[in-house]
C-alpha cells in the first residue's frame, strides 16, 4: 500500500498534482508581457518626471502662486538655477558669479537676514519686511498703504526697461542720499523697486512678491524687470524656505566661519529623498494590491482536516500548566482553577453562571458549612503571589468541592 492510499483510508485529502512551472508560465505569458510593459512605462514616466512643489514662488510650482515660469526663461538664456529650502544648503562657491534670491524675507528670523546680509555677492528680495530694512541700516522706511502703477521714474536701466509694473502694497521709501535708488514711486516718494549699491555688490528689493508669479509674469513690464534682475549672472541660488528651516548661511571670510571654504557636508533634512520616490512607492502598492486581488480570489474557502495524532485533554491541561509555570503566572493559573471549580460548584447546586457573585458564596456557604467570608476569600481572594501558595490554594478549593459534593 503506498502512502498515497494510506492518507486516503485516514481521511486526508490529497491534492492533485498541479501544472509543471515552465507550462504555468507559459500560460500566463501575456499577463507576463502587459506586466512588464507596465513596469517599464512607469519607470520611463518616473525617469522623465520633472520635480513638481506646490510652496509659493517655488521654481517647481506651475501653479498661478508658483515662479516656474521665471525660472524656464532664465534656463532659456543660460543661467544654472538651484533651488534650496534651506539656508545652510546655499554652500555657495563663487559669490561674483552667483545671485542669490530669497523670497518672502518676513519669513526669516534676525540671525537668518543677518547671515544673509553677510554674503558677498548679489542679493535680490523678492517680499521685504520691516526686520529687513531695519538690518540694512538707517534711512529706509515701509509703507503698506495700497498705491497705484506708476512709471519708472528713476535712472536704472532695468526699471526703464520695464517701464511700468502690476506691484502695490508694500512700499518702501528712502532718505539716503545716493547709493540707493528707489523706482516706481507714487508721489509720496515710496516705491516698489530699490537698488542699493553696496561696495561691489548689488541688493535689488522687489517689494511686492506677485510681480514674479506665473499669473502676473506677462503683465506689464513684470517680465523684463524681473527677468533682468535675476539674469545677470549665469548661477542663480533660488532660496523658498522650507516651514522647519532655522539654519542660517554659512559664508566663508564670516565671523561665524573666518576665513573657511563652505562646509562639505550638510545636516540630513526632511526632503532628503530624491524626487518621485513619493510616487513610485504609491505605484509598487498599487501593485501589489492589484497582484493580491488577482491571487486572492483563486484561493477557496479552509479545507478542515484530522490531526494526525490524537491529543487527549490531560495532555493539553498539562502542557498549559507547565506553561503557566515556566511563565510563573501564578495569577492567571490560580484564576483558572478558581474559575473551574465555581462553575462546577454552581452547576451542583443550581447557581446559574450569569448570576452574582454574592448567590454563588451564600450558596457554597450553606452546601459546605462554611462561613461566607471563607467562601468568598477562596473563590474571589487575592491571587497567589508564589507556586507553594498555589498548591494551598488548588488544595483548600479541592477540599471546598468535597465538602459541596457530600450529601
Amino acid at each position: 500500500m503506498t502512502a498515497t492510499d494510506i492518507a486516503r483510508v485516514e481521511g486526508y485529502t490529497i491534492p492533485e498534482p498541479g501544472p509543471a512551472l515552465k507550462s504555468r508560465l507559459w500560460r500566463l505569458r501575456y499577463w507576463i508581457v502587459v506586466a512588464l510593459a507596465f513596469v517599464a512605462i512607469v519607470a520611463l514616466a518616473l525617469a522623465r518626471a520633472t520635480p513638481s512643489s506646490s510652496e509659493a514662488l517655488s521654481t517647481w510650482n506651475p501653479e498661478p502662486d508658483g515662479s516656474m515660469a521665471v525660472a524656464e526663461i532664465l534656463r532659456d538664456q543660460g543661467v544654472r538655477i538651484r533651488e534650496i529650502g534651506y539656508l545652510s544648503r546655499a554652500l555657495i562657491s563663487d559669490p561674483d558669479a552667483t545671485t542669490f534670491v530669497i523670497t518672502l524675507p518676513s519669513m526669516l528670523s534676525d540671525d537668518q537676514i543677518a547671515s544673509v546680509l553677510e554674503h558677498p555677492g548679489d542679493l535680490v528680495f523678492i517680499g521685504i519686511s520691516r526686520d529687513l530694512l531695519q538690518a540694512l541700516g538707517d534711512g529706509l522706511s515701509y509703507w503698506t498703504d495700497q498705491g497705484y502703477a506708476f512709471s519708472a521714474a528713476c535712472d536704472d536701466p532695468d526699471a526703464i526697461a520695464a517701464e511700468f509694473t502690476t506691484a502695490s502694497s508694500p512700499r518702501i521709501g528712502s532718505d539716503r542720499i545716493g547709493g540707493t535708488t528707489v523706482c516706481f514711486q507714487d508721489p509720496n516718494g515710496y516705491g516698489t523697486y530699490a537698488v542699493i549699491d553696496q561696495y561691489e555688490r548689488r541688493i535689488i528689493l522687489i517689494t511686492d512678491p506677485v510681480i514674479a508669479m506665473n499669473e502676473n509674469l506677462s503683465k506689464e513690464g513684470n517680465a523684463a524687470l524681473v527677468l533682468r534682475a535675476l539674469g545677470k549672472h549665469r548661477t542663480l541660488v533660488w532660496y523658498s524656505r522650507a516651514l522647519d528651516d532655522d539654519t542660517t548661511l554659512v559664508v566663508p571670510g564670516a565671523p561665524g566661519n573666518p576665513g573657511g571654504p563652505p562646509p562639505r557636508e550638510i545636516e540630513a533634512q526632511p526632503g532628503y529623498l530624491p524626487t518621485g520616490t513619493g510616487d513610485a512607492l504609491f505605484a509598487l502598492g498599487l501593485a501589489g494590491l492589484v497582484a493580491a486581488f488577482w491571487r486572492g480570489r483563486r484561493m477557496g474557502a479552509l479545507v478542515s482536516e484530522p490531526l494526525p495524532v490524537i491529543v487527549h485533554a490531560s495532555e493539553s491541561a498539562r502542557g498549559r500548566g507547565r506553561l503557566y509555570r515556566r511563565a510563573k503566572s501564578t495569577g492567571r493559573a490560580s484564576a483558572a482553577l478558581r474559575a473551574a471549580a465555581a462553575e462546577r460548584m454552581g452547576r451542583r447546586l443550581g447557581v446559574p453562571r450569569s448570576a452574582e457573585p454574592p448567590a454563588l458564596i451564600a450558596a457554597v456557604s450553606r452546601a459546605s458549612n462554611r462561613e461566607a467570608a471563607a467562601v468568598e476569600r477562596l473563590l474571589y481572594g487575592p491571587p497567589p503571589t508564589t507556586e507553594p501558595d498555589m498548591m494551598v490554594l488548588a488544595k483548600e478549593l479541592d477540599t471546598l468541592e468535597r465538602e459541596v459534593e457530600r450529601p
